[in-house]
């Protein structure tokens, strides 16, 4: 629904009547400087399962300052947000996780360059099994340490296109981080990501089975402490390419295909160079 319609709907009398039975909803073309999001229709709308915000201009979307009663049976389960340029939390840093999100299952954010955080420091994703995040550049981190050693759950990871990223987990060390049910891990076009864990922690994976990394040039290694993955046989480069590598363990992987790219780009350099001279030369003997 773009704004006009939907603040007509929402707030009609007998709006809870009017969503008794609804499960999805889509706001759109909220594009006013000041348009902020209309969090209290949530109390209205019980059934709600998959909510959908886009080409809007909200800086945030939950903010729970008591306007939702506490006795809201309103549980998102899948929550996308796409290009929503000025957005800068989905839930405020100092807030617990917002009631309406503690069983969120899926989430999708892409085309949001203004958030520098998924979610607050401290949150628990207790029930999250996707997460994807495409072309967020303000992003430098995804969780916290408390934040991934929540993530029980969580099947797929899929970050792309995220100009700032540096790494997927930040936060203390000397812990243990189990993501038990990851199974697909895919980083692509990711520029400035060194790692996918700085602090030195015990990470483990232990039904990780499909792993792309593709356009990473600056990941050295996965992870500075150890890292198990005892079904992991091969990492891809690319989704539909059949090449794959593996050296034993996804460390030594990482740090190999890294070693093929500096080859790469150093005779790629020489190969300019040599060009180059050629071309000097050839200019050099016409003017002779």
């Amino acid at each position: 629904m773009v704004q006009e319609d939907a603040d007509m709907i929402l707030q009609t009398q007998n709006s809870s009547v009017l969503f008794s039975k609804m499960t999805c909803i889509g706001l759109s073309s909220y594009d006013t400087e000041d348009a902020s999001f209309p969090y209290w229709f949530l109390e209205n709308v019980h059934t709600l399962e998959e909510l959908i915000v886009e080409q809007s201009c909200f800086k945030k979307i939950f903010c729970d300052k008591g306007e939702i009663s506490e006795k809201t049976r309103t549980h998102i389960k899948t929550l996308t947000l796409s290009a929503l340029p000025e957005l800068q939390h989905i839930c405020e840093e100092g807030f617990q996780i917002d009631p309406v999100l503690e069983f969120l299952e899926c989430l999708n954010v892409f085309s949001c360059p203004s958030l520098t955080n998924l979610m607050p420091s401290s949150v628990t994703l207790n029930h999250l099994t996707q997460l994807e995040i495409i072309k967020c550049n303000g992003l430098k981190y995804i969780f916290t340490t408390p934040t991934a050693r929540s993530l029980d759950k969580l099947i797929l990871l899929k970050i792309e296109d995220c100009n700032s990223l540096e790494e997927i987990i930040t936060g203390v060390e000397n812990v243990d981080i189990a993501f038990i049910s990851l199974q697909i891990l895919k980083l692509e076009c990711l520029p400035r990501i060194i790692k996918f864990c700085s602090s030195k922690c015990f990470m483990k994976f232990p039904l990780l089975e499909n792993v792309i990394v593709r356009e990473c040039p600056r990941m050295k290694t996965f992870s500075t402490g150890s890292t198990s993955t005892p079904i992991l046989q091969k990492v891809k480069i690319a989704e539909n390419n059949p090449k794959w590598l593996w050296k034993g363990n996804l460390n030594d992987t990482i740090y190999n295909m890294f070693k093929d790219k500096v080859c790469l780009f150093t005779t790629l350099l020489l190969v300019q160079q040599y060009n180059d001279l050629g071309f000097y030369f050839l200019l050099f003997s016409l003017d002779e």
